[in-house]
């Protein structure tokens, strides 16, 4: 997995590519032995926020973790009724497609993905065009934690709603959003007068 360069994907982005923008929330935060019980995404590109994907994916409740459930805290209930992973975890693949994929934190997002989709008996999800907000914030001197990201950039994050994917998906599109504004490459910014 290799991140694309900031300036790459800011290029990118302006010149019109689709990203899938995604968040899961997991059991823990072992990669090789923890599940996703929430994935959330949307298609994003220069012209805003397009389809989503959001679905909880059934676990055995005991498997949460107690710090975990107290993050997302995720009713059992609904995990419980929730359809399987690989059923759901396949459908994911689907909507993603060949497209780059972003998140907040990428280096743990995409290997849990990988490590569910093998232990649900489907191959590893190869693509090599990943995003990670985390990274670009770092690189920039800016706060690192997702929360805190969006209150540098005056977008509304509710600590009550954090932590859900596709809620985690919508505030860091529009982080995302400001940050595009602001690093428009020269060459785009006067095409409009032409």
């Amino acid at each position: 997995m290799e991140i694309i360069p900031f300036q790459d994907f800011i290029r990118r982005f302006h010149s019109g590519e689709d990203f899938i923008v995604f968040d899961t929330e997991t059991t823990g935060l072992n990669t090789f032995h923890d599940d996703i019980i929430e994935v959330g995404a949307r298609l994003w590109n220069k012209n805003g926020a397009q389809d989503s994907f959001e679905e909880l994916i059934f676990v055995n409740p005991n498997k949460i973790m107690p710090a975990a459930w107290e993050i997302h805290k995720i009713p059992l209930e609904e995990i419980e009724k929730a359809r399987q992973p690989e059923e759901v975890l396949n459908d994911f693949i689907e909507f993603c497609g060949d497209r780059p994929l972003v998140a907040h934190n990428i280096k743990f997002d995409f290997p849990m993905l990988n490590s569910n989709l093998v232990r649900s008996g489907l191959r590893p999800y190869q693509n090599d065009q990943v995003a990670c907000s985390l990274v670009y914030a770092k690189e920039q001197l800016l706060p690192g934690k997702l929360r805190e990201l969006a209150k540098h950039y005056k977008v509304e994050a509710k600590a009550d709603a954090l932590h859900r994917a596709l809620y985690d998906v919508d505030v860091l599109i529009e982080v995302l959003n400001t940050l595009m504004k602001e690093h428009e490459p020269e060459e785009m910014q006067y095409s409009l007068v032409l």
